[in-house]
């Protein structure tokens, strides 16, 4: 039997100005909550881009700007 972390809240979706993507925990440094399919690929996150499940994102109701600005 094989043991890991399981990561929660994984998802993949699309947002505005940063195209196909998943959200992704901490793990991603700096890229993180949103990591572009590609870069997701490139850095061997499990699971597979297409086993994550797909979900709908509403970025403007965001709690924090994507990307850091407004701080």
């Amino acid at each position: 039997m094989r043991y890991g972390v399981v990561r929660k809240g994984l998802f993949r979706t699309s947002l505005p100005g940063l195209g196909e993507c998943a959200r992704v925990d901490m793990s991603a440094g700096d890229a993180a909550p949103f990591l572009e399919r590609e870069m997701y690929v490139q850095l061997g996150f499990e699971p597979s881009f297409d086993q994550l499940p797909e979900r709908e994102v509403d970025a403007r109701s965001s709690p924090r700007s994507l990307w850091g600005q407004g701080v």
